[in-house]
């Protein structure tokens, strides 16, 4: 399995980024790296990846790395479209190449205590925590066009690869234990309500509901009661930036008894209203307003706005076509 290794003794430097959804039959188009590394987080997919002579199926929830100075495109198209993030940086630091077993590499990351400011990644690796990635996606590629916007976009690239890494390195830490709590999440994120709680939770999944409560914040820093809201504020960020519903409307949609208290939580838990949230992310959504799939939204709120993206992807698709730094 191939692996990078980037040094973060200094920030690496974001060049360009972009997300790229389209619904029709679509492959990659040939394009070269000349010096910059590129990150591919794919929404939905499949997306049929060659990079050099290797070919890659980029499925759902996995990020492909594409090393500097090579040719990649799509070898194959997907009938069904696609829907992905893209993210190109430099790095200021080298950055090893190696070829290694995959068990090794993440037992010796497991018990590195050198200090050195490393993070290895695999070419190609699943993202099941996704949600937290997602809003450092989103703060780089909205983050306004001031003096120092490019310095801010290089440390918050720097921290989503340090999010990456913790990412995958968990994910081959599982026991029985902690698949049973990714469980209890897709359980939860299945069954949003605004009535949703913990005993109602315990009950469903048969478990006592003192023990769900401690193994639960165990794994995962947070009471059930906490995850439950940070999924309310997930779904209330994402219709902030990619609707133009009322902040009323939002609050009800997003799974809370009433505004007043829906603007308090959210203003706690992002540091903004919702207004505000608003103003400062939304434009990452200008050319590009289909609603994340893997966020629990209201299913009447993502069909509303996914016919109207599929109304206008024509004009989306040759807007991309217009600007070679700005599509793929």
């Amino acid at each position: 399995m191939r692996f990078f290794s980037f040094t973060l003794e200094k920030p690496v430097l974001y060049y360009m980024g972009g997300e790229f959804r389209v619904s029709e039959s679509w492959k990659h188009r040939k394009l070269y790296h000349k010096g910059d590394y590129e990150l591919i987080f794919c929404i939905k997919g499949p997306m049929y990846m060659q990079i050099g002579s290797e070919q890659f199926v980029l499925k759902p929830h996995q990020v492909l790395i594409v090393p500097p100075f090579t040719h990649y495109y799509g070898y194959k198209k997907n009938s069904s479209g696609a829907d992905f993030y893209w993210l190109h940086f430099f790095a200021q630091e080298k950055v090893s190449l190696f070829e290694a077993n995959e068990d090794e590499v993440v037992s010796k990351l497991k018990t590195n205590k050198s200090g050195m400011r490393v993070v290895t990644l695999p070419m190609i690796f699943d993202l099941p925590d996704y949600e937290d990635t997602m809003v450092t996606i989103h703060k780089i590629l909205a983050a306004k066009k001031k003096i120092t916007y490019m310095e801010k976009r290089d440390f918050l690239t720097s921290a989503l690869l340090i999010e990456l890494f913790d990412s995958y390195v968990n994910q081959h830490s599982l026991n029985e234990e902690t698949a049973k709590i990714d469980s209890i999440k897709e359980w939860i994120r299945a069954h949003m309500s605004s009535k949703l709680n913990v005993a109602e939770v315990a009950s469903n999944i048969n478990l006592n509901r003192d023990y769900l409560t401690r193994i639960f914040k165990q794994n995962t820093e947070m009471t059930v009661l906490q995850y439950i809201n940070k999924q309310r504020i997930d779904v209330a960020s994402t219709l902030l930036v990619r609707t133009e519903m009322s902040v009323k409307e939002i609050a009800y949609s997003s799974y809370f008894t009433n505004p007043k208290m829906f603007m308090r939580r959210f203003k706690s838990e992002t540091g903004l209203s919702p207004s505000e949230y608003r103003d400062l992310y939304s434009n990452i959504h200008l050319n590009n307003t289909h609603v994340d799939p893997f966020i629990p939204v209201p299913s009447r709120i993502a069909d509303s706005i996914n016919e109207s993206v599929d109304s206008n992807i024509a004009e989306i698709i040759s807007d991309s076509e217009k600007s070679t730094k700005k599509s793929k």
